[in-house]
């Protein structure tokens, strides 16, 4: 394992914008979410560049996490396998979760990557949402923008 990439779903690898309404904070808004959720609105999503570079790392020999708000269930999973978009452990919102974006994800991984195997590891996070960016970064993780980066890894592809 060289390093530990995580990656955000929504508006990080994936452009579920048609489907997935934000609160202004950039944070989702559950109730919205679960109300055009159909899996013929899942595959109507589409990949942003960070898809590509989530599947180089992973060939690479990195270590993949999903970290995402969303709760998924077998037509996510169906998505990505179609995509390509590989992983080696995934973490999402249980129903009963309703916590905030940035204490889901910083609870769930601080734990994860405290075992022993991940400590002394690089950790980078790619999230679009800047409440979760802010949190990562307090907990010491490395949490890169990543609706800049795909606006750079757009406009570089053009």
């Amino acid at each position: 394992m060289k390093n530990v990439i995580i990656f955000d779903l929504d508006g990080t690898v994936i452009d579920s914008d048609h489907r997935t309404p934000n609160k202004p904070d950039g944070t989702l808004d559950l109730q919205g979410y679960f109300s055009k959720r159909s899996r013929e609105n899942i595959f109507k999503d589409t990949l942003l560049p960070l898809a590509s570079e989530m599947r180089r790392l992973y060939a690479e020999g990195n270590y993949i996490i999903v970290s995402t708000s969303r709760n998924v269930d077998k037509d996510d999973f169906d998505f990505m396998k179609v995509h390509g978009l590989k992983f080696h452990q995934f973490f999402s919102r249980e129903k009963s979760d309703n916590r905030g974006d940035a204490q889901l994800k910083v609870g769930r991984l601080k734990k994860f990557l405290n075992l022993k195997q991940f400590r002394g590891k690089v950790h980078i996070m790619f999230d679009d949402a800047i409440p979760v960016i802010s949190a990562m970064r307090k907990s010491g993780i490395t949490c890169l923008n990543s609706a800049t980066i795909n606006r750079r890894l757009n406009n570089a592809l053009v």
